[in-house]
């Protein structure tokens, strides 16, 4: 696995966890980013000492969650994804991060463009 899947599915993870908790503010410590970053037995383990309180999904990461992925593997929506029992894996987590990713990219090319 390359750095930059590892980054997505890290990425996919998070989101997944936010998606868990809808608007509620919540705390990630050291045991949810180790839940977070070991979803599959294939991603590497990091250790750290790092703490974020009041994280919450934004009015942003719900238009993001909403919008329809280009890839039909993740269905009409990555909120729909999600909610569905038993079928996220290591590879549907690098998927959401990749499309995450995508989009917050080119979000930042149509404001500096």
């Amino acid at each position: 696995m390359s750095t930059i899947e590892y980054h997505y599915q890290t990425m996919g993870g998070i989101l997944s966890h936010l998606v868990g908790a809808g608007l509620s503010r919540i705390n990630l410590d050291d045991s949810d980013a180790m839940d977070i970053m070991t979803i599959a037995s294939a991603m590497r383990k990091k250790s750290g000492g790092y703490a974020f309180h009041g994280i919450q999904l934004t009015s942003k990461g719900i238009a993001i969650i909403q919008t329809k992925p280009k890839d039909p593997e993740l269905g009409e929506s990555i909120e729909k994804k999600l909610a569905e029992p038993g079928n996220t894996d290591a590879a549907t987590y690098t998927k959401i991060g990749a499309f995450v990713g995508g989009v917050i990219a080119g979000g930042i090319r149509t404001l500096s463009g």
